[in-house]
C-alpha cells in the first residue's frame, strides 16, 4: 500500500472513532487530517472531502443512538434541517474565499470553540422541551 492509502485508512479510522466515542468534532479532525497527513493540497477540496467522510461516519454512529433510543426526534429534525440550510450557505460563501484564508478561519473557530468547552458547564435538566 502507498502512504497516501494507509494515511488515509488510518485517518478515516480516528475520525470515526472520535465521532463514535465525542459524538462530534469530526470535522475539525477531518480536515486537519487530509490536508497535513493525507497530504489533500487544497483546502476546499479537504473541507468538500471531509464533510461527506463525516457525514458518513456521523451517520452511523446515529443508527446506533437511534436503536438504543437516545435520540430526541423533533429537536434531531429542527436541528439536522436547519443545519443543512447553514451549511449550504456556508458552502457558498466558503467556496468564494481564498483557500488559505478558510484555513485561517477555521483555526479561529477551533480555538474560540475549545475555550468554550473549558468553561464550566451550567446544570442542564434532563427532561425534554418542547422545540
Amino acid at each position: 500500500m502507498t502512504y497516501s492509502i494507509v494515511s488515509a485508512v488510518g485517518s478515516g479510522s480516528v475520525v470515526g472513532f472520535m465521532l463514535g466515542l465525542l459524538g462530534g468534532g469530526g470535522s475539525i479532525l477531518a480536515t486537519s487530517l487530509l490536508l497535513y497527513v493525507v497530504g489533500v493540497g487544497e483546502p476546499h477540496v479537504a473541507i468538500g472531502t471531509g464533510a461527506l467522510a463525516v457525514s458518513v461516519n456521523a451517520f452511523a454512529n446515529f443508527g446506533i443512538h437511534a436503536v438504543k433510543g437516545h435520540v430526541w426526534w423533533r429537536c434531531a429534525i429542527v436541528f439536522s434541517l436547519l443545519g443543512a440550510i447553514g451549511a449550504l450557505l456556508g458552502s457558498t460563501l466558503g467556496k468564494s474565499m481564498d483557500g488559505d484564508k478558510l484555513l485561517f478561519l477555521f483555526g479561529i473557530v477551533m480555538v474560540v470553540v475549545g475555550g468554550l468547552m473549558l468553561r464550566p458547564k451550567k446544570s442542564v435538566s434532563t427532561v425534554p422541551r418542547p422545540i
